[in-house]
């Protein structure tokens, strides 16, 4: 549990700003130091492989903050997966430090996220505490198209704010984000690649694996991504306003990855064509009110498919979820080698550059 010392010195940042009159807050903290105002802690849930805990705090009824606090094993004791964990708690921290507030003013009305009020470090190493605003709301109904459809305009928007490979390198450099967003990337997976059937349809794939991750990082689309878009990282707030958190993996890829990403794990397959075409549609008003030149929707049906298939690679390794995407896998796959496995990576790489960028 979190101790009730650390609380307590998180509750005059988040009180600053929650309240924005330091006279007022000065007298809540020494109400609650002479214990006339009650400060109360509530474990909300645990954070994966037991790397710490998310808080919700109380200042009497006043105020509500929520505190993520991490901490990953010691460096020397970590495995491939823990450094990968470690280095995502890392990446939300700089997230919410450096491009939370600035996004949200760039998109008032849609790119709602919880209000970073601080970030400390230590003292253990790797060790982080993040305090930030307490959403009300529920999670997304993804049997509501309304949700669907809201969740795909606020990725839209996201998307748009960075947009450009010069864009998002720079962004990537000078804060601290994923080189390459998304949790499910080849680079980060290679026990899951390892795991993969080396024959049949999942053996063709596995040997086109890094081909098509080199295609997607190719992709001429690039921007700002989430990384890990999927229905319990959305909220519908009170209001009816669509949110978002859980900014781990968020960094530099192609838009596609969020998009098929977020239908495979969180949508109705028989909505795809509208919600993807109600997508792009959004994307493409940002990007022309920022002068952008938009990609073309037959690019970004192909972008889209490498990215499903690049997905189920992932979920070969890991375990299935989400709709099928069996039949998606098998038509590209046919269209590089024919049905028949092309003996090697090379093989697969020149195929798809033949066929894509």
């Amino acid at each position: 549990m979190l101790p009730q010392e650390s609380a307590i010195a998180l509750a005059r940042p988040a009180l600053d700003q929650i309240i924005q009159d330091k006279s007022r807050s000065e007298e809540i903290m020494e109400k609650v130091a002479t214990r006339t105002m009650k400060l109360r802690v509530e474990q909300l849930c645990r954070l994966w492989a037991g790397m710490g805990s998310v808080y919700k705090i109380s200042v009497g009824n006043v105020a509500e903050f929520v505190v993520k606090h991490v901490t990953p094993p010691m460096p020397a004791e970590q495995s491939f997966g823990d450094r990968r964990k470690s280095k995502s708690y890392q990446v939300e921290a700089n997230f919410y430090q450096h491009v939370a507030t600035e996004m949200t003013n760039k998109s008032p009305s849609c790119l709602l996220m919880p209000t970073p009020y601080k970030v400390e470090y230590g003292p253990k190493p790797d060790e982080m505490t993040i305090c930030m605003a307490y959403l009300q709301g529920s999670c997304i109904n993804i049997g509501s198209k309304k949700d669907l459809l809201g969740t795909l305009k606020w990725l839209a928007h996201f998307h748009a704010v960075y947009w450009g490979a010069s864009a998002i390198d720079e962004l990537v450099e000078r804060v601290g984000l994923q080189e390459i967003g998304s949790y499910w990337h080849l680079d980060t997976r290679p026990d899951e690649h390892a795991g993969m059937i080396k024959r049949g349809l999942q053996g063709r794939l596995k040997r086109a694996a890094k081909a098509l991750d080199s295609c997607l990082k190719r992709d001429p689309m690039q921007c700002l991504i989430h990384g890990d878009p999927k229905e319990a990282n959305v909220m519908k707030l009170n209001n009816g306003n669509i949110a978002m958190y859980d900014f781990q993996y968020c960094g530099k890829g192609t838009p596609t990855r969020d998009v098929a990403y977020f239908l495979c794990s969180s949508c109705d397959e028989n909505w795809e064509g509208e919600l993807v075409e109600f997508y792009f549609q959004h994307l493409t008003e940002r990007l022309v009110l920022q002068g952008v030149t938009p990609p073309t929707f037959e690019h970004f049906e192909q972008s889209l498919l490498l990215a499903f298939c690049d997905f189920y690679r992932f979920l070969c390794g890991w375990g299935q979820w989400g709709y099928d995407l069996q039949d998606r896998v098998s038509s590209l796959l046919k269209s590089l080698d024919n049905g028949k496995d092309l003996g090697s990576d090379e093989a697969y790489d020149a195929a798809i550059r033949n066929k894509f960028w």
